[in-house]
Protein backbone atom coordinates (compact mmCIF):
# COMPACT_ATOMS: atom_id res chain seq x y z
CA UNK A 1 0.00 0.00 0.00
CA UNK A 2 1.36 3.45 -0.94
CA UNK A 3 0.82 5.91 1.92
CA UNK A 4 3.11 8.69 0.64
CA UNK A 5 5.03 8.74 3.92
CA UNK A 6 8.65 9.84 3.66
CA UNK A 7 11.49 9.75 6.18
CA UNK A 8 14.32 12.29 5.86
CA UNK A 9 17.63 11.40 7.55
CA UNK A 10 20.29 14.11 7.86
CA UNK A 11 22.44 15.30 10.76
CA UNK A 12 21.76 18.91 9.72
CA UNK A 13 18.31 19.82 11.00
CA UNK A 14 17.96 22.72 8.57
CA UNK A 15 18.33 20.27 5.65
CA UNK A 16 15.60 18.06 7.10
CA UNK A 17 13.34 21.07 7.53
CA UNK A 18 13.99 22.25 3.96
CA UNK A 19 13.20 18.85 2.48
CA UNK A 20 10.09 18.56 4.65
CA UNK A 21 8.91 22.02 3.53
CA UNK A 22 9.37 21.18 -0.16
CA UNK A 23 7.68 17.77 -0.06
CA UNK A 24 4.88 18.72 2.33
CA UNK A 25 3.65 21.19 -0.28
CA UNK A 26 3.23 18.21 -2.63
CA UNK A 27 1.01 16.38 -0.16
CA UNK A 28 3.61 14.03 1.35
CA UNK A 29 3.78 13.21 5.06
CA UNK A 30 7.38 13.82 6.07
CA UNK A 31 9.16 12.67 9.23
CA UNK A 32 12.77 13.39 10.11
CA UNK A 33 15.69 11.80 11.95
CA UNK A 34 19.11 13.26 12.75
CA UNK A 35 20.91 9.90 13.20
CA UNK A 36 20.75 6.49 11.60
CA UNK A 37 19.79 4.89 14.93
CA UNK A 38 16.79 7.21 15.23
CA UNK A 39 15.89 6.46 11.61
CA UNK A 40 15.92 2.69 12.18
CA UNK A 41 13.66 3.09 15.24
CA UNK A 42 11.18 5.13 13.22
CA UNK A 43 11.20 2.58 10.39
CA UNK A 44 10.47 -0.17 12.92
CA UNK A 45 7.59 1.79 14.48
CA UNK A 46 6.03 3.36 11.39
CA UNK A 47 5.33 2.58 7.74
CA UNK A 48 7.24 4.55 5.13
CA UNK A 49 7.31 4.42 1.35
CA UNK A 50 10.59 6.27 0.90
CA UNK A 51 13.71 7.21 2.83
CA UNK A 52 15.80 10.23 1.82
CA UNK A 53 19.17 10.00 3.55
CA UNK A 54 22.36 12.01 3.59
CA UNK A 55 25.60 10.18 2.82
CA UNK A 56 27.84 11.78 5.44
CA UNK A 57 26.24 11.22 8.85
CA UNK A 58 28.41 11.05 12.00
CA UNK A 59 28.62 7.56 13.46
CA UNK A 60 26.63 5.17 11.30
CA UNK A 61 26.74 6.60 7.77
CA UNK A 62 23.97 6.97 5.22
CA UNK A 63 25.59 4.19 3.16
CA UNK A 64 25.28 1.90 6.19
CA UNK A 65 21.60 2.84 6.44
CA UNK A 66 21.08 1.85 2.79
CA UNK A 67 22.69 -1.52 3.61
CA UNK A 68 20.41 -1.99 6.64
CA UNK A 69 17.31 -1.14 4.61
CA UNK A 70 18.31 -3.51 1.81
CA UNK A 71 18.76 -6.40 4.25
CA UNK A 72 15.81 -5.79 6.60
CA UNK A 73 13.32 -3.68 4.64
CA UNK A 74 13.88 -4.58 0.94
CA UNK A 75 10.49 -3.18 -0.08
CA UNK A 76 11.51 0.33 1.08
CA UNK A 77 12.96 2.76 -1.51
CA UNK A 78 15.94 5.02 -0.72
CA UNK A 79 17.21 8.27 -2.24
CA UNK A 80 20.79 9.25 -1.39
CA UNK A 81 21.59 12.97 -1.07
CA UNK A 82 25.10 14.29 -0.51
CA UNK A 83 27.28 17.36 -0.63
CA UNK A 84 30.27 15.14 -1.42
CA UNK A 85 29.13 13.55 -4.66
CA UNK A 86 31.50 11.16 -6.42
CA UNK A 87 31.29 8.40 -9.02
CA UNK A 88 32.53 5.87 -6.47
CA UNK A 89 29.82 6.62 -3.88
CA UNK A 90 27.15 6.86 -6.60
CA UNK A 91 28.05 3.39 -7.90
CA UNK A 92 28.16 1.92 -4.39
CA UNK A 93 24.80 3.43 -3.41
CA UNK A 94 23.19 2.20 -6.63
CA UNK A 95 24.58 -1.33 -6.17
CA UNK A 96 23.17 -1.34 -2.63
CA UNK A 97 19.75 -0.54 -4.05
CA UNK A 98 19.35 3.25 -3.84
CA UNK A 99 16.76 4.32 -6.41
CA UNK A 100 18.33 7.76 -6.91
CA UNK A 101 21.45 9.76 -6.06
CA UNK A 102 21.06 13.52 -5.71
CA UNK A 103 24.05 15.86 -5.16
CA UNK A 104 23.65 18.92 -2.95
CA UNK A 105 22.68 21.66 -3.44
CA UNK A 106 19.54 20.65 -5.30
CA UNK A 107 16.52 22.67 -6.32
CA UNK A 108 12.96 22.01 -5.11
CA UNK A 109 12.06 20.81 -8.61
CA UNK A 110 14.98 18.34 -8.69
CA UNK A 111 14.02 16.90 -5.30
CA UNK A 112 10.36 16.67 -6.26
CA UNK A 113 11.18 14.98 -9.56
CA UNK A 114 13.33 12.17 -8.09
CA UNK A 115 10.82 11.67 -5.24
CA UNK A 116 7.87 11.32 -7.61
CA UNK A 117 9.88 9.01 -9.86
CA UNK A 118 10.85 6.75 -6.95
CA UNK A 119 7.28 6.53 -5.63
CA UNK A 120 5.90 5.92 -9.15
CA UNK A 121 8.28 2.99 -9.59
CA UNK A 122 7.25 1.67 -6.19
CA UNK A 123 3.60 1.84 -7.22
CA UNK A 124 4.38 -0.15 -10.38
CA UNK A 125 6.17 -2.83 -8.35
CA UNK A 126 3.30 -3.10 -5.87
CA UNK A 127 0.73 -3.49 -8.65
CA UNK A 128 2.91 -5.98 -10.51
CA UNK A 129 3.49 -8.13 -7.43
CA UNK A 130 1.63 -11.38 -8.09
CA UNK A 131 -1.11 -12.23 -5.67
CA UNK A 132 -0.61 -15.39 -3.66
CA UNK A 133 -2.43 -18.15 -5.43
CA UNK A 134 -4.50 -20.69 -3.56
CA UNK A 135 -3.28 -24.23 -4.04
CA UNK A 136 -5.70 -26.21 -6.20
CA UNK A 137 -6.32 -29.62 -4.73
CA UNK A 138 -7.27 -32.61 -6.81
CA UNK A 139 -10.26 -34.76 -5.91
CA UNK A 140 -7.74 -37.60 -5.63
CA UNK A 141 -6.73 -36.23 -2.22
CA UNK A 142 -9.15 -37.78 0.30
CA UNK A 143 -11.11 -35.45 2.58
CA UNK A 144 -9.96 -37.28 5.70
CA UNK A 145 -7.13 -37.44 8.22
CA UNK A 146 -3.72 -38.54 6.94
CA UNK A 147 -3.16 -41.16 9.65
CA UNK A 148 -4.26 -42.15 13.15
CA UNK A 149 -1.19 -40.61 14.77
CA UNK A 150 -1.17 -37.71 12.31
CA UNK A 151 -4.71 -36.31 12.68
CA UNK A 152 -4.51 -33.62 9.98
CA UNK A 153 -6.97 -33.34 7.13
CA UNK A 154 -5.18 -34.35 3.92
CA UNK A 155 -6.85 -31.68 1.79
CA UNK A 156 -6.10 -28.94 4.32
CA UNK A 157 -2.43 -29.94 4.38
CA UNK A 158 -2.35 -30.01 0.56
CA UNK A 159 -3.67 -26.44 0.41
CA UNK A 160 -0.90 -25.20 2.71
CA UNK A 161 1.89 -27.26 1.10
CA UNK A 162 1.16 -29.05 -2.16
CA UNK A 163 -0.63 -32.09 -3.49
CA UNK A 164 2.74 -33.70 -4.25
CA UNK A 165 3.81 -33.31 -0.61
CA UNK A 166 0.74 -35.09 0.71
CA UNK A 167 1.13 -37.87 -1.85
CA UNK A 168 4.67 -38.56 -0.62
CA UNK A 169 3.55 -38.99 3.00
CA UNK A 170 3.53 -42.61 4.13
CA UNK A 171 2.58 -44.32 7.36
CA UNK A 172 5.99 -43.35 8.67
CA UNK A 173 4.71 -39.73 8.50
CA UNK A 174 7.89 -38.75 6.66
CA UNK A 175 7.83 -37.42 3.08
CA UNK A 176 9.87 -39.40 0.59
CA UNK A 177 12.36 -36.95 -1.01
CA UNK A 178 12.80 -39.13 -4.09
CA UNK A 179 9.22 -38.42 -5.15
CA UNK A 180 9.59 -34.67 -4.94
CA UNK A 181 11.32 -32.50 -7.50
CA UNK A 182 15.06 -33.08 -7.66
CA UNK A 183 15.87 -29.37 -7.77
CA UNK A 184 14.16 -26.03 -7.31
CA UNK A 185 15.23 -22.51 -8.21
CA UNK A 186 16.82 -20.68 -5.28
CA UNK A 187 16.61 -16.88 -5.50
CA UNK A 188 19.23 -16.40 -2.76
CA UNK A 189 21.88 -18.23 -4.76
CA UNK A 190 20.33 -17.55 -8.19
CA UNK A 191 20.61 -21.21 -9.24
CA UNK A 192 18.91 -24.60 -9.23
CA UNK A 193 19.42 -26.06 -5.75
CA UNK A 194 18.89 -29.56 -4.37
CA UNK A 195 19.25 -28.28 -0.81
CA UNK A 196 16.13 -26.11 -1.23
CA UNK A 197 14.06 -29.20 -2.07
CA UNK A 198 15.38 -31.25 0.85
CA UNK A 199 15.08 -28.54 3.51
CA UNK A 200 12.09 -26.69 2.11
CA UNK A 201 13.67 -23.27 2.55
CA UNK A 202 16.41 -21.08 1.10
CA UNK A 203 19.68 -20.49 2.94
CA UNK A 204 19.35 -17.76 5.60
CA UNK A 205 21.56 -14.87 4.53
CA UNK A 206 24.17 -15.80 1.91
CA UNK A 207 23.91 -18.90 -0.25
CA UNK A 208 26.23 -21.63 1.12
CA UNK A 209 27.32 -22.72 -2.36
CA UNK A 210 27.96 -19.13 -3.43
CA UNK A 211 29.99 -18.53 -0.27
CA UNK A 212 32.17 -21.56 -1.01
CA UNK A 213 32.75 -20.38 -4.58
CA UNK A 214 33.89 -16.97 -3.33
CA UNK A 215 36.25 -18.61 -0.83
CA UNK A 216 37.72 -20.76 -3.60
CA UNK A 217 38.14 -17.71 -5.81
CA UNK A 218 39.95 -15.81 -3.05
CA UNK A 219 42.22 -18.77 -2.38
CA UNK A 220 43.27 -18.79 -6.03
CA UNK A 221 41.28 -21.81 -7.16
CA UNK A 222 39.35 -21.02 -10.32
CA UNK A 223 35.63 -21.58 -10.06
CA UNK A 224 34.62 -23.54 -13.12
CA UNK A 225 31.28 -22.80 -14.70
CA UNK A 226 30.47 -26.08 -16.40
CA UNK A 227 27.74 -26.44 -19.01
CA UNK A 228 25.82 -29.61 -19.74
CA UNK A 229 25.27 -28.61 -23.36
CA UNK A 230 26.67 -30.65 -26.23
CA UNK A 231 29.68 -29.17 -28.00
CA UNK A 232 28.17 -29.46 -31.48
CA UNK A 233 25.63 -31.47 -33.50
CA UNK A 234 28.33 -33.66 -34.98
CA UNK A 235 30.33 -33.75 -31.76
CA UNK A 236 27.75 -34.91 -29.19
CA UNK A 237 29.90 -34.77 -26.08
CA UNK A 238 28.90 -33.11 -22.84
CA UNK A 239 30.98 -29.90 -22.44
CA UNK A 240 31.34 -30.33 -18.66
CA UNK A 241 32.72 -33.86 -19.05
CA UNK A 242 35.18 -32.82 -21.76
CA UNK A 243 36.33 -29.87 -19.65
CA UNK A 244 36.82 -32.15 -16.66
CA UNK A 245 39.04 -34.56 -18.68
CA UNK A 246 40.98 -32.18 -20.94
CA UNK A 247 40.89 -28.86 -19.09
CA UNK A 248 39.36 -25.44 -19.66
CA UNK A 249 42.03 -24.26 -22.12
CA UNK A 250 41.29 -27.13 -24.50
CA UNK A 251 37.54 -26.59 -24.42
CA UNK A 252 37.89 -22.83 -24.95
CA UNK A 253 39.90 -23.50 -28.11
CA UNK A 254 37.34 -25.79 -29.74
CA UNK A 255 35.72 -24.34 -32.86
CA UNK A 256 33.14 -25.58 -35.36
CA UNK A 257 35.93 -27.58 -36.97
CA UNK A 258 35.99 -29.67 -33.76
CA UNK A 259 39.77 -29.25 -33.66
CA UNK A 260 41.50 -27.18 -30.98
CA UNK A 261 43.43 -24.25 -32.37
CA UNK A 262 47.06 -25.16 -31.77
CA UNK A 263 48.05 -21.51 -31.62
CA UNK A 264 45.70 -20.89 -28.71
CA UNK A 265 45.77 -24.15 -26.82
CA UNK A 266 47.99 -23.89 -23.78
CA UNK A 267 48.55 -20.15 -24.13
CA UNK A 268 48.61 -18.45 -20.73
CA UNK A 269 48.04 -21.87 -19.22
CA UNK A 270 49.25 -20.61 -15.84
CA UNK A 271 46.71 -17.77 -15.77
CA UNK A 272 43.75 -18.26 -13.44
CA UNK A 273 41.37 -15.89 -15.21
CA UNK A 274 40.50 -14.86 -18.75
CA UNK A 275 39.80 -11.15 -19.33
CA UNK A 276 38.49 -9.35 -22.43
CA UNK A 277 39.32 -5.65 -22.93
CA UNK A 278 37.08 -3.77 -25.38
CA UNK A 279 38.45 -0.32 -26.26
CA UNK A 280 39.09 1.45 -29.55
CA UNK A 281 42.36 2.89 -28.17
CA UNK A 282 45.15 0.27 -28.46
CA UNK A 283 47.28 2.06 -25.87
CA UNK A 284 44.54 1.60 -23.27
CA UNK A 285 44.18 -2.10 -24.11
CA UNK A 286 47.93 -2.62 -23.84
CA UNK A 287 48.05 -0.78 -20.50
CA UNK A 288 45.23 -2.90 -19.09
CA UNK A 289 46.89 -6.09 -20.31
CA UNK A 290 50.17 -5.10 -18.67
CA UNK A 291 48.46 -4.32 -15.34
CA UNK A 292 46.19 -7.39 -15.18
CA UNK A 293 48.81 -9.86 -16.37
CA UNK A 294 50.38 -9.35 -12.94
CA UNK A 295 47.06 -10.50 -11.41
CA UNK A 296 47.19 -13.96 -13.04
CA UNK A 297 44.97 -12.84 -15.91
CA UNK A 298 45.19 -13.81 -19.57
CA UNK A 299 44.05 -10.67 -21.40
CA UNK A 300 42.47 -10.55 -24.87
CA UNK A 301 42.26 -7.17 -26.66
CA UNK A 302 39.46 -6.14 -29.04
CA UNK A 303 39.01 -2.73 -30.69
CA UNK A 304 35.57 -3.36 -32.23
CA UNK A 305 32.30 -4.11 -30.42
CA UNK A 306 31.02 -6.63 -32.99
CA UNK A 307 34.31 -8.50 -32.86
CA UNK A 308 34.10 -8.47 -29.07
CA UNK A 309 30.64 -10.07 -28.99
CA UNK A 310 31.73 -12.67 -31.56
CA UNK A 311 34.80 -13.52 -29.49
CA UNK A 312 32.61 -13.90 -26.39
CA UNK A 313 30.41 -16.41 -28.22
CA UNK A 314 33.45 -18.54 -29.05
CA UNK A 315 35.36 -18.22 -25.81
CA UNK A 316 34.53 -18.03 -22.12
CA UNK A 317 35.71 -15.00 -20.14
CA UNK A 318 35.75 -14.30 -16.41
CA UNK A 319 35.69 -10.51 -16.77
CA UNK A 320 35.08 -7.84 -19.44
CA UNK A 321 36.46 -4.28 -19.37
CA UNK A 322 34.40 -2.10 -21.66
CA UNK A 323 34.95 1.46 -22.91
CA UNK A 324 31.91 3.72 -22.84
CA UNK A 325 32.61 5.59 -26.10
CA UNK A 326 32.97 3.09 -28.96
CA UNK A 327 32.46 3.32 -32.75
CA UNK A 328 29.28 1.71 -34.18
CA UNK A 329 27.57 1.35 -30.79
CA UNK A 330 27.95 2.93 -27.37
CA UNK A 331 29.31 1.03 -24.41
CA UNK A 332 25.85 1.18 -22.79
CA UNK A 333 24.32 -0.69 -25.74
CA UNK A 334 27.09 -3.28 -25.66
CA UNK A 335 26.64 -3.64 -21.90
CA UNK A 336 22.93 -4.39 -22.42
CA UNK A 337 23.81 -7.06 -25.01
CA UNK A 338 26.40 -8.67 -22.71
CA UNK A 339 24.09 -8.80 -19.69
CA UNK A 340 21.26 -10.18 -21.84
CA UNK A 341 23.39 -13.08 -23.09
CA UNK A 342 25.78 -13.57 -20.15
CA UNK A 343 24.01 -12.13 -17.07
CA UNK A 344 26.55 -13.57 -14.61
CA UNK A 345 29.61 -12.17 -16.41
CA UNK A 346 31.06 -9.16 -14.53
CA UNK A 347 31.60 -6.05 -16.66
CA UNK A 348 33.68 -3.03 -15.63
CA UNK A 349 33.07 0.21 -17.52
CA UNK A 350 36.29 2.14 -18.19
CA UNK A 351 35.81 5.62 -19.66
CA UNK A 352 37.29 9.06 -20.06
CA UNK A 353 33.79 10.55 -20.18
CA UNK A 354 32.63 9.51 -16.74
CA UNK A 355 29.84 11.32 -14.94
CA UNK A 356 27.75 10.43 -11.92
CA UNK A 357 24.70 10.04 -14.17
CA UNK A 358 26.42 7.60 -16.56
CA UNK A 359 27.92 5.69 -13.63
CA UNK A 360 24.46 5.20 -12.11
CA UNK A 361 22.97 4.21 -15.47
CA UNK A 362 25.71 1.63 -16.10
CA UNK A 363 25.33 0.20 -12.60
CA UNK A 364 21.57 -0.17 -13.02
CA UNK A 365 22.21 -1.98 -16.31
CA UNK A 366 24.36 -4.50 -14.46
CA UNK A 367 27.94 -3.14 -14.60
CA UNK A 368 30.05 -4.39 -11.71
CA UNK A 369 31.90 -1.09 -11.42
CA UNK A 370 32.72 2.14 -13.23
CA UNK A 371 36.30 3.47 -13.52
CA UNK A 372 37.04 6.95 -14.93
CA UNK A 373 40.16 7.50 -17.04
CA UNK A 374 42.93 8.12 -16.27
CA UNK A 375 43.25 5.41 -13.64
CA UNK A 376 46.23 4.13 -11.68
CA UNK A 377 47.42 0.51 -11.91
CA UNK A 378 46.39 -0.02 -8.29
CA UNK A 379 42.87 1.33 -8.90
CA UNK A 380 42.32 -0.98 -11.87
CA UNK A 381 43.87 -4.01 -10.19
CA UNK A 382 41.75 -3.54 -7.06
CA UNK A 383 38.45 -3.35 -8.93
CA UNK A 384 39.39 -6.27 -11.22
CA UNK A 385 40.31 -8.51 -8.28
CA UNK A 386 36.98 -7.64 -6.57
CA UNK A 387 35.05 -8.48 -9.73
CA UNK A 388 36.84 -11.82 -10.22
CA UNK A 389 36.20 -12.79 -6.59
CA UNK A 390 32.51 -11.83 -6.71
Amino acid sequence: MITKKILVVDDEENVCQSVKKILSRKGYQVSQALTVDDAVKLINDMTFDLVITDLMIPGTSGMDLVQIIREKYPELDVIMITGYASIESAVKATKLGASAYLPKPFTPDELTKVTEHALANRMIRVKAKPAQRTQSVSDDIPDENIDVDMPFNARAVAKQTSQQFVETLTHSDVPLPKKTAEKAYCYTGARECRRLVLEGRECPGECILLKKEKERAKSGARVKKFSNDLIDVDMPFNMAEVEHVTGTDYLNCLTRSDIPLAGLYGRDATAKYSVLVVDDEPIVCHSVRKILSKQSCAVEEVFDVDAALQKMRLQKFDLVLLDLKMPKRSGMEVLKSIKAQWPELPVIIVTGHGTIETAIEATKLGAFNFIPKPFTPNELAKVAVEALAA
